[in-house]
């Protein structure tokens, strides 16, 4: 007895659900690897038009009708075709990006990834179906080769990031999703997505080889949750500039960590974004000189915004000014100290600024870092908050 038409069709298609949970089943068609939903029907109409079988030439119709010898349904066997339900190999597979899928600030593939797709549509990458296994399903990634699974679950945008949206004929419905990282289809389900980029070992190792401390020279042991957490990382922001006069420096004298300096300020002003005013007289600065003139700065003064009634604001500043021997004997003199850019030294300090003016009162738990230079008798520095 002759196959019937209905059994031709389903031998041209392999079955599968990208999770054993899913109710749609869909197909692919063995011979152009076209992906779509599950209609016998429609499944049909694909091989009336496919160009794969069309390229098959001992899988062509050989009769007006449509039919050839040994097949009611018009469709002789394609070449490579092991079964009803499987395909020997030999048959290729073209290579590209799923038909009509732009991706573009998409993260990059890992190496070794690719995509597949049919003529007509997108397919799935290196799915081609087995022999004598009518319903191939994808293997679970193990939670264990992700190192326990400890990436966080990641953001929505990353989430769809992670993941090409494709439709195997335009008339459908239901979207499937390829994951970038090991080419899983499945159906689309943010929440399920989620999951699993946490459980894909791909995914996984990316997310860790994009966390800064992991590519140190030295790194925290494979299984260490320090190496699995991404931390934000600190941004600087120009927060304002201050210019303070200086009094000449009265020597402490030799003790045991250095030359000691004490630096008293005449004054001086600052503005920056969130407002301008002057330094009040009488600040000081308690330098220690080491012997190669490195030179260790701790300061500390009042500002007066320009309000009324005004703030008062307190300032500790620390710090180091280091460089070439010469170029800072060269700012030891007031009159050199001016001819010497700042860029042949490093003058960098930390601050901490407190008020109680409730105007001012998210200045208490801010933190910046400063950029120095020294100009004979004065001292210029940018601050810059730490965000």
């Amino acid at each position: 007895m002759g196959r019937s038409i209905d059994q031709d069709v389903h031998a041209a298609f392999v079955e599968f659900r990208a999770k054993e949970d899913d109710k749609c089943l869909s197909v692919q068609c063995i011979y152009c690897q076209q992906i779509r939903a599950k209609n016998t029907s429609r499944q049909k109409q694909h091989l009336l038009e496919c160009p794969g079988l069309q390229n098959q030439p001992n899988a062509r119709p050989q009769s007006n009708d449509g039919g050839m010898p040994g097949s009611s349904s018009g469709y002789g066997p394609a070449q490579g075709l092991a079964g009803p339900n499987g395909m020997a190999n030999g048959m290729s597979t073209p290579q590209g990006t799923p038909a009509g899928v732009s991706m573009p600030n998409r993260p990059s593939l890992p190496p070794g990834t690719s995509f597949s797709q049919g003529p007509m549509g997108a397919g799935p990458p290196n799915m081609t179906p087995m022999q004598q296994r009518p319903t191939p399903k994808p293997k679970p990634t193990p939670k264990s080769a992700s190192g326990g699974g400890n990436i966080p679950a990641p953001p929505l945008d990353d989430v769809h990031a992670a993941f090409v949206e494709f439709r195997a004929k335009e008339e459908d419905k239901c979207l499937s999703v390829q994951c970038i990282y090991c080419n899983q289809i499945r159906a689309k389900n943010t929440s399920r997505q989620r999951q699993h980029l946490l459980e894909c070992a791909t995914y996984q190792n990316v997310m860790k080889e994009s966390i800064p401390a992991n590519n140190l020279l030295h790194r925290f042991e494979e299984n260490d949750v320090a190496r699995s957490l991404s931390i934000p990382t600190p941004t600087l922001e120009l927060d304002f500039r201050m210019s303070v006069k200086l009094n000449p420096k009265i020597s402490v004298g030799p003790t045991m960590f250095g030359q000691r300096n004490w630096i008293s300020f005449i004054g001086g002003q600052w503005a920056g974004r969130w407002g301008k005013g002057v330094v009040i007289p009488g600040g000081q600065d308690n330098q220690l000189v080491l012997k190669d003139l490195a030179t260790r700065v701790e300061a500390s003064y009042l500002l007066q915004t320009q309000d009324e009634p005004p703030a008062y604001i307190t300032v500790k500043s620390i710090g180091w000014r280091t460089g070439p021997k010469d170029v800072l004997e060269r700012l030891q003199d007031n009159q050199t100290a001016d001819t010497t850019p700042p860029t042949q030294y490093k003058f960098r300090i930390n601050l901490e600024l407190e008020t109680g003016d409730e105007r001012y009162a998210f200045l208490n738990t801010c933190m910046w870092v400063g950029s120095g230079c020294r100009r004979g008798a004065e001292v210029i520095y940018d601050a810059y908050r730490v965000g």
